[in-house]
């Protein structure tokens, strides 16, 4: 975790330089949305990395639906974040057109539990 970070999503800065994230816990947060929020496949040199949440919304809303994003989710962070958190809980709610997860994450060598949530609506 030592070293300078580029943030996610990339941004600009008010000097015009690009911006880093603050600590090594927001740097941990925005790797889970970005791999949560990338489609397998996208990237062309690393195809595999990915969470696909953003294809949720074009899917029928079912339990087994629910069930594989679940493992889906838990099966990405554990390949390419395991290294960097523990996931504590993982809830994946697909209600209609939204879709609504929460990861319970605690970064390495931090005492402190985290939350971040996703919720997407189709339209």
């Amino acid at each position: 975790m030592s070293g300078r970070h580029l943030s996610f999503p990339f941004r600009i800065g008010t000097d015009g330089r690009t911006v880093t994230p603050a600590s090594a816990a927001e740097h941990v947060r925005d790797e889970i949305m970005q791999l949560l929020l990338t489609d397998p496949g996208e990237r062309l040199f690393l195809p595999p990395f990915g969470g696909g949440v953003r294809r949720l919304v074009f899917e029928p809303a079912s339990d087994a639906l629910q069930g594989v994003t679940k493992a889906r989710i838990t099966q990405a962070l554990t390949r390419w974040l395991d290294h960097r958190l523990t996931v504590e809980g993982l809830e994946v709610a697909l209600l209609g057109e939204v879709v609504d997860i929460t990861v319970r994450y605690r970064p390495a060598g931090s005492a402190d539990s985290r939350v971040i949530r996703f919720q997407r609506q189709g339209k």
